[in-house]
C-alpha cells in the first residue's frame, strides 16, 4: 500500500517508469513533464532547466530514463549526456527542434550514448498533438527497456581520410545487380548503424536498409551518415533502379517490393497499409526480393524489439539465402535479433564481422 501511495507502482502492481525532464525553458520542462505523467506507466521524478542541475538530481535520484535538450545555455545537451554517461549511466532521450543543424547535435549525441531522441511537441501546422504525445511516451518507455551496456562511444572519420577512400569509385560501379543485402534496424538501430557502416570497406551489392524513423529523421541521418561511409548512401525512390554499391534507405512503415523490368531490378515504395505486427513492410520486402535473388541475398538483422522480418528471413531461408544478426549483447534494444536467430537458426556476428561480410557479398560471395 505504501509503495501505491508514493506513487512507484501502477494500480495494476507495475512498477513505474522513472523520468527526469532536463530542459532549460521551464515552460518546456512543464510541457514535456504534463505528456509524460499522462501516461499512467511514467512517473516524473525531477525537472531540470541546467546541465549541472541535471547531474546533481542523477546523483542523488534513481531514475530510469533522463528526456535531454540538445541545445542549453552554458553547458550543452552533449556535454551533459557526457557527464550522464560517465558518472551516472542512464538512458538518455534527446529532445530537440531538429532543425538541419540541430539534427548534427543530435546524431552526435547517438555517438556518444543516447539511445533515441523525439522532436519537441508543436502544434506548428497543424500537427496532431495527441499522436505526438503518444509517440514520446512509448519512445520514453522503450529507453527505458534498452541495454545500457551496449551504448558506448562510437569514434568515426571522414571517409575521404580513410585509407579505403579509393574504392569509392569502384564501390560505385553500375550494372544490373546480382545479389543484394538487407539491413533491418528498428530500436536502438541508429546506434548499430552509425558502427557498422563506416567500417564496411566498399560494397559491390546494393544495400537496402529498413529503418523505423519518421522521413525527415531517415533524410537527416542519410545526409549524417554519408559523409563517414566508403560508398554512396541514398533515401530510396520508388521506382528507382538498384545498383551495385550503393546504399539505399527506407521508413520501415513503408512497404518494398522489387520487379525484374528491361533488365533492371526496380524498387517499388507504398505507404504500409493493413499489415498485422506479424507481416510488416520487412517481411513483404524479403518475400519479394529473395524470389528475385535467392541465394544470391543475405539479410543482416540489427538492433531492435518487434518481430518484424521473421517470415521473412524464414522464407529468405528456404530459398537459399543467408541471414545473420548483430550479436545481441552488443544492441540497446536485443528482443530483434536474438529471436531472429532462436528461430532461424542465423549466424551471429560482432559488429565488425558483420561489416566484413557485407564488404564481401557480391565479389565472389562470402558464404563463411
Amino acid at each position: 500500500m505504501q509503495e501505491l501511495q508514493t506513487g512507484l507502482l501502477t494500480r495494476e502492481g507495475v512498477k513505474k517508469t522513472k523520468v527526469l525532464v532536463v530542459d532549460d525553458s521551464p515552460l518546456m520542462c512543464k510541457v514535456l513533464a504534463d505528456i509524460l505523467s499522462e501516461d499512467p506507466a511514467l512517473q516524473i521524478v525531477g525537472q531540470a532547466l541546467s546541465g549541472g542541475e541535471a547531474i546533481e538530481i542523477l546523483s542523488k535520484t534513481p531514475c530510469d530514463v533522463c528526456t535531454l535538450d540538445v541545445h542549453m545555455p552554458g553547458m550543452s545537451g552533449l556535454s551533459v549526456l557526457k557527464h550522464i554517461m560517465i558518472r551516472s549511466p542512464t538512458p538518455t532521450l534527446m529532445v530537440s527542434a531538429f532543425t538541419s543543424e540541430g539534427a548534427k547535435v543530435t546524431f552526435e549525441a547517438l555517438r556518444y550514448g543516447a539511445v533515441d531522441f523525439f522532436q519537441k511537441p508543436s502544434r506548428e501546422n497543424g500537427a496532431d498533438i495527441e499522436a505526438q504525445k503518444a509517440v514520446l511516451q512509448e519512445r520514453v518507455k522503450r529507453a527505458a527497456r534498452v541495454q545500457l551496456k551496449a551504448a558506448r562511444y562510437l569514434r568515426l572519420r571522414q571517409a575521404a581520410t580513410l585509407a579505403w577512400a579509393g574504392d569509392r569509385a569502384t564501390a560505385r560501379a553500375s550494372g544490373s545487380p546480382h545479389g543484394l543485402i538487407a539491413l533491418i534496424a528498428s530500436t536502438g538501430g541508429y546506434a548499430s548503424l552509425l558502427s557498422l557502416l563506416p567500417l564496411i570497406k566498399g560494397i559491390s551489392a546494393p544495400v537496402v536498409v529498413f529503418m523505423r524513423a519518421h522521413p525527415s529523421y531517415l533524410k537527416a541521418f542519410v545526409n549524417y551518415i554519408g559523409a563517414y561511409v566508403s560508398f554512396e548512401a541514398r533515401l530510396a525512390g520508388d521506382g528507382e533502379p538498384l545498383q551495385n554499391g550503393k546504399a539505399y534507405f527506407i521508413n520501415s512503415d513503408d512497404a518494398a517490393s522489387i520487379d525484374h523490368e528491361g533488365g533492371d531490378m526496380l524498387l517499388h515504395i507504398t505507404p504500409r497499409c493493413g499489415l498485422s505486427e506479424r507481416e510488416t513492410g520487412v517481411d513483404l520486402f524479403l518475400y519479394s526480393a529473395s524470389e528475385h535473388f535467392g541465394d544470391n541475398m543475405m539479410a543482416v538483422f540489427l538492433s531492435g524489439d518487434g518481430v518484424g522480418g521473421l517470415n521473412g528471413a524464414k522464407e529468405l531461408l528456404r530459398l537459399g539465402g543467408r541471414v545473420l544478426v548483430q550479436d545481441p549483447d552488443t544492441c540497446l534494444a536485443p528482443e530483434t535479433p536474438a529471436l531472429i536467430a532462436k528461430e532461424t537458426g542465423a549466424d551471429i556476428c560482432l559488429v565488425n564481422e558483420l561489416a566484413g561480410r557485407i564488404g564481401g557479398w557480391g565479389r565472389g560471395r562470402d558464404d563463411g
